[in-house]
């Protein structure tokens, strides 16, 4: 199939791009130098039984029941294993987003991502010419997901 629609082409790249000079690249166009952390949430429950529940252990059976195949984030967990596991993984799954939710925080696990250049022009030669995929955890996904339902 790549032969008939011309996929099948070689990357050539300037030398002079790297992995380093394009991560300086990235980070020095996404980072807000205004940026200021906000004030910490002062209405958070004190006890677990005071949480409020977002999401059911129901709805990430759900959703985890119907992830497609997807890329896998630097957490190494993959789609099709959270899918067969969904019936054992669900309730956890559901305590840890309610937990997140309930108390304003996300794991620092779950905001990592790997940054994956894709060309823009067939021979880019400037770091310009590539654009930053962002792969994500699943389970980020997953609770991103869940919030835009």
């Amino acid at each position: 199939m790549r032969n008939l629609t011309g996929r099948n082409q070689e990357l050539v790249v300037d030398a002079s791009i790297t992995a380093k000079s394009l991560n300086r690249h990235y980070a020095a166009i996404s980072t807000d130098s205004s940026y200021e952390e906000p004030l910490l949430k002062q209405t958070v429950p004190v006890a677990l039984q005071e949480q409020q529940q977002y999401i059911t252990e129901y709805a990430v059976f759900r959703i985890l029941d119907k992830l497609r195949p997807t890329a896998t984030g630097l957490d190494n967990l993959p789609s099709w294993f959270l899918r067969l596991a969904a019936p054992v993984f669900s309730k956890p799954i559901a305590d840890l987003f309610n937990l997140t939710l309930n108390t304003s925080t996300v794991m620092s696990q779950w905001k990592q991502a790997c940054i994956r250049p894709i060309q823009k022009v067939p021979a880019p030669k400037q770091h310009a010419d590539f654009r930053p995929i962002s792969i994500t955890p699943v389970l980020t996904r997953v609770m991103l997901y869940k919030d835009s339902c």
